[in-house]
């Protein structure tokens, strides 16, 4: 995997005029957390990464793929990844509803 997440993290912390040990210590990590993933090369937990960009108030999906989603398209992610039932009911869903463009 590429450290460009490493960056995006940084400047994501930064934009939101945070320092990264104020992010590690509401993230419930030790001080120097955040400088460790970003500049001492420690790999996180998806756990622990995901507390970090909360604290921090930025996408996890933006630091790890480097682009932007909706808060609400957040939340049907999590909820989708969450059970398999309604991954499955969803897909059913729009798979039924699912029509062709028709050329104009």
């Amino acid at each position: 995997m590429s450290d460009d997440w490493k960056k995006r993290l940084e400047e994501g912390i930064k934009a939101k005029d945070k320092t990264q040990r104020a992010v590690s210590l509401a993230a419930g990590m030790a001080p120097g957390y955040v400088n460790s993933l970003i500049k001492g090369g420690k790999d996180p937990t998806i756990d622990n990464l995901i507390k970090v960009c909360d604290a921090a108030g930025i996408s996890l999906y933006y630091v790890l793929y480097g682009v932007e989603m909706s808060p609400e398209t957040e939340e049907i992610i999590r909820l989708l990844e969450s059970s398999k039932k309604k991954r499955d009911s969803l897909l059913q869903l729009l798979r039924a509803t699912d029509t062709p463009e028709t050329a104009e």
